[in-house]
């Protein structure tokens, strides 16, 4: 099994020795990780989630890893910032802007500049009077077949599953089946209006942008990807194509691991433009001949987004709006920028858990919402295909995938959830997993501390036994 899918572990976050070449804040030991992890977590958990400073920094800083224990934090409501300090580290600070969320800065982009991005956006709501799914209220109409107290049993035993210093672990679970709502439950603190964070669950959000821009004959799958760094004559990184990247088979350098001089930290806590830094990186293998988990590739992938869609903040964000977020009724949700404007498409959207279980429906119902088609067929059908030079049939298109056997060397993610399940993962244990066969969607959201695990395939296999296939009454 694939012990973590997402982002790396964070227990190996250390030592960075350079400084980013598009980047100005040097990240040079684990504390100075420390408090730019825990300016950007902070001040997205006050500001965009809406929580106490106190709660942020017990349940989500100190609780992290070992190194952000020591940090503290001083919040400026006035101007919008957080910044995170520590014994012996650089004191690091976030900015807050109410329509895209939180932006680690590094000292290279003024203040000023940072506001006139988004200063003709207005900030989004997290509710709406609609009928679910396009909105929050619950239509009345036929009943899905569930055994409801097994349901709400096994919803209740996923809550109870703490860590071992008290932290909240499950903050949210959502059930849907046969469109409905069948099951949904919060940690206290938290309720349906909290914006919580996916990690790597967001690649499959950025990578619906560029299906979008794909089913508009924008980009092509097959083509070349139109990255500036690699235009230039004989590079080799030319010939890269938009499904390589897509499916992690780019043959790009790009170090995920959180260790010693990773490109990870360089590009997630130092640079200005992340999509830019693991864009300027070598290519390593041929391209499409092996597999590798890359956040790079996913933010090169946003630099994609933020270049076809206008070059800017703005632009960018009003693209993700009215093509995505507002026709799927995900009304709450944001992917943060960095502060070249650029969305940060590998780590850092923000929904309700209402907003990533509208997102699995959208693609529970192979690319439809509201009636409407957003997504065609090519597009949903591609990101479940496994792409080949994975070692197994576990990744498609941004999406991990359940395919494969019960044990081996093609072994399935989670044995006892059905083959066609396809999920977005993140770290801390978020998951959004969309399972046809059982017409159910189903959201996990929560805080794993490193070294412990949510075990999906127990909790959400008791979940899927209660509901009957696909199957709503008349």
């Amino acid at each position: 099994m694939i012990r973590h899918v997402s982002r790396a572990s964070l227990a190996g976050l250390a030592l960075v020795a350079s400084t980013a070449a598009l980047g100005g804040e040097k990240v040079s030991a684990p504390a100075d990780l420390g408090t730019a992890v825990s300016a950007q977590i902070a001040c997205a958990g006050i500001f965009v989630t809406g929580r106490a400073e106190a709660d942020v920094l017990r349940d989500d800083i100190h609780a992290l890893a070992p190194f952000t224990r020591a940090v503290t934090l001083s919040v400026d409501r006035k101007a919008n910032t957080v910044a995170a300090s520590a014994p012996g580290a650089t004191t690091r600070t976030a900015l807050y802007r109410q329509a895209v969320g939180c932006t680690l800065l590094t000292g290279n982009v003024a203040r000023d500049v940072l506001e006139r991005q988004a200063a003709k956006l207005k900030p989004l709501k997290t509710q709406s009077a609609k009928p679910w799914p396009m909105g929050d209220a619950q239509p009345a109409g036929a009943a899905v077949k569930v055994d409801q107290a097994a349901l709400d049993k096994a919803v209740g035993d996923a809550f109870e599953e703490q860590n071992k210093d008290g932290y909240p672990d499950t903050r949210a679970i959502v059930v849907v089946q046969g469109g409905k709502i069948v099951a949904e439950r919060y940690a206290p603190g938290f309720d349906r209006n909290s914006r919580l964070l996916g990690w790597s669950a967001s690649k499959s959000i950025g990578g619906t942008l560029i299906g979008l821009l794909v089913d508009d004959g924008v980009l092509k799958l097959d083509a070349p990807a139109p990255v500036p760094e690699w235009q230039g004559a004989g590079d080799p990184r030319g010939k890269i194509t938009l499904c390589q990247l897509l499916t992690m088979s780019s043959g790009l350098r790009f170090v995920e691991r959180y260790d010693p001089g990773t490109d990870s930290i360089a590009m997630l806590f130092a640079a200005s433009d992340m999509g830019g830094l693991a864009a300027s990186l070598p290519l390593d293998k041929a391209p499409g001949t092996v597999w590798s988990y890359s956040s790079g590739t996913s933010n090169i992938l946003s630099g994609i987004v933020f270049r076809a869609t206008g070059g800017s903040l703005d632009a960018v964000t009003r693209f993700a709006r009215k093509r995505l977020f507002e026709p799927a009724g995900m009304t709450s949700t944001i992917i943060e920028p960095d502060e070249a404007g650029a969305q940060i498409g590998s780590s850092y959207a923000y929904g309700t858990a209402r907003d990533w279980a509208r997102f699995g429906l959208l693609y529970l119902n192979d690319g439809v919402a509201g009636g409407k088609r957003l997504l065609s067929r090519d597009w949903v059908d591609f990101i479940r295909t496994p792409t080949e030079a994975a070692p197994r049939p576990f990744y498609g298109g941004q999406f991990w995938l359940n395919l494969g056997d019960d044990a081996g060397d093609r072994r399935r993610i989670f044995k006892d959830l059905p083959r066609d399940t396809f999920m977005a993962m993140g770290h801390n244990q978020q998951m959004v997993a969309v399972i046809p066969s059982r017409d159910t969607v189903i959201v996990r959201l929560g805080w794993t501390p490193e070294g412990q695990t949510f075990d999906f395939n127990k909790y959400f296999s008791r979940i899927v036994a209660t509901l009957a296939p696909g199957a709503v009454a008349p």
